[in-house]
C-alpha cells in the first residue's frame, strides 16, 4: 500500500515537480521560503540524493544515510547500476532510477516510479531523443537529474515530469553571481519559468 505522504506530493504538484536536493544551508533556506509559496516541491531530504555515494558505488553508505531520514524521505534516487529488487521493500519512498544504459530500462520499468535522465553525456549511453521515444512507448514518469541551462528549453521540458535543481541550474552560474544564488527574488522567478515550461518565459535567463 502507499504511503500517504504521496498524496501529499500529488497535492503539491503544478505544472513540473521541482526538488531540491542537498546544498550549503543558505541556499536550502531559500528553497523552503519557496516550498512555503507552492513552488518547490521537495527539498533534502524530502528528496534524497547522494551523489558522492552513488557514483563511488557505496551503496551501504547510501542507504544508511537514507534510513537515517526515512521519516522524512519522500523521493529517493535509487543507487546507480545497483540491481537489486530487494531494496523497494525496505523504504516507503517514490524512486527515481538513474538510467546510464539502455539495457536498464527493463529493470528501472519494474522498480522505479520515476525513470531520471542524468544530465552529463559521459554518465548514458543514449540520447535524450532515444528518452523520450522510450517515454512515448513506455508512458513512464520522467525525472531531470540535475537541471542544467542546457536543458531550459521549452522542447526538452515539456518531456518531464520532474526535475531536481541546484545552484549551478541558473544559466550564467558562477561566483561573480554569487548574489543571484543567495537571492530568494531570483530563485522565485526561475522556478516559476520552470513549473510555466513557457518559451518566452525563458528567454530572458537564456541571454544571459
Amino acid at each position: 500500500m502507499r504511503n500517504h505522504k504521496y498524496a501529499v506530493i500529488a497535492r503539491a504538484r503544478a505544472g513540473m515537480l521541482v526538488a531540491a536536493g542537498v546544498g550549503f544551508s543558505r541556499w536550502l533556506n531559500i528553497m523552503r521560503l519557496l516550498r512555503e509559496k507552492g513552488l518547490v516541491d521537495l527539498v533534502y531530504p524530502e528528496f534524497f540524493d547522494d551523489k558522492d555515494s552513488l557514483i563511488a558505488k557505496r551503496w551501504s553508505t547510501y542507504i544508511r544515510r537514507l534510513r537515517r531520514y526515512a521519516d522524512e524521505v519522500k523521493v529517493a534516487v535509487w543507487p546507480d547500476y545497483c540491481y537489486d529488487e530487494r531494496l523497494k521493500a525496505h523504504f516507503s519512498v517514490e524512486w527515481v532510477f538513474p538510467l546510464h544504459r539502455r539495457s536498464e530500462l527493463d529493470f528501472a520499468l519494474k522498480v522505479a516510479d520515476y525513470v531520471g535522465f542524468p544530465n552529463r553525456d559521459d554518465l548514458r549511453d543514449y540520447s535524450i531523443a532515444w528518452f523520450v521515444e522510450q517515454k512515448r512507448v513506455y508512458g513512464f514518469k520522467a525525472w531531470l537529474l540535475g537541471l542544467k541551462p542546457r536543458y531550459l528549453k521549452v522542447y526538452v521540458l515539456q518531456h518531464f515530469d520532474a526535475c531536481d535543481i541546484t545552484g549551478m541550474s541558473l544559466p550564467g552560474y558562477h561566483f561573480s553571481k554569487w548574489s543571484d544564488v543567495n537571492n530568494p527574488e531570483v530563485w522565485e522567478s526561475f522556478v516559476r519559468q520552470i513549473k510555466a515550461a513557457k518559451t518566452t518565459a525563458l528567454d530572458p535567463w537564456l541571454k544571459g
